[in-house]
């Protein structure tokens, strides 16, 4: 797919209610015993929402089963899932899960592009994580506020796909918009294509980062 599709920008902003410490037995679990993690929503079943969660690496996949009903989110979309263990398994890679959020996010593939890297638009993040799990790559950072659609994708240099080393460019575009405070962001991009590829051994992920800006890539090897 070719450089460049827009695509809308969704930012997650979450909330935590705080009670105070003489009130303890009062708090609901939902606000103090909770995980946050990307997954996979899976889509519904007779008993609710099922999504698949990827440890770090290539750790086994683990299926969250949920008793609630998901309607905004796409078949194999990517979220933001806020939840708690329902069972005290530790190993099991079937776990029932209660859900006190579900947020859509970026979720998209590695696009490729064969326009020369230093025309690719890469305006500035404040990244705050970047890791991969099982063939997706995540990424939570901050990013310039401007109330409009942006172009957010990751993307691979095609001259670079059949070398060891594919180089990949984090392509952020406000599209002439005026950046102003600073939000969260998270996203995944499904890179197995890539990542099966017998010549392929290293991927490395080239971006503008406001917090390190002396860190100018980086790699994930096979």
């Amino acid at each position: 797919m070719k450089l460049l599709h827009h695509l809308p920008i969704l930012l997650i902003a979450a909330l935590v209610a705080l009670a105070s410490c003489d009130k303890q037995e009062d708090i609901d679990r939902a606000y103090t015993d909770y995980r946050y993690d990307i997954v996979t929503y899976l889509g519904q079943n007779g008993t609710g929402a099922l999504f698949e969660y990827l440890g770090h690496g290539d750790s086994t996949a683990v299926k969250l089963q949920s008793h609630v009903t998901i309607n905004e989110v796409k078949t194999n979309q990517r979220v933001l899932l806020r939840y708690d263990f329902t069972d005290q398994a530790t190993t099991a890679t079937n776990r029932d899960i209660d859900v006190y959020s579900c947020n859509a996010i970026i979720s998209d593939s590695l696009r490729r592009s064969a326009a020369a890297p230093d025309s690719l638009p890469q305006h500035q993040v404040k990244l705050r994580s970047l890791w991969r799990t099982g063939e997706f790559i995540n990424l939570h950072c901050q990013v310039e506020y401007t109330n409009a659609s942006r172009t957010f994708m990751l993307v691979a240099d095609e001259k670079t796909l059949n070398n060891d080393t594919v180089h990949c460019y984090l392509v952020h575009d406000l599209r002439g918009e005026r950046g102003t405070f600073w939000r969260d962001c998270y996203a995944s991009f499904n890179m197995g294509a890539l990542w099966k590829k017998e010549t392929f051994s290293c991927m490395r992920i080239h971006l503008t980062d406001v917090t390190y800006p002396d860190k100018k890539y980086y790699d994930f090897s096979k």
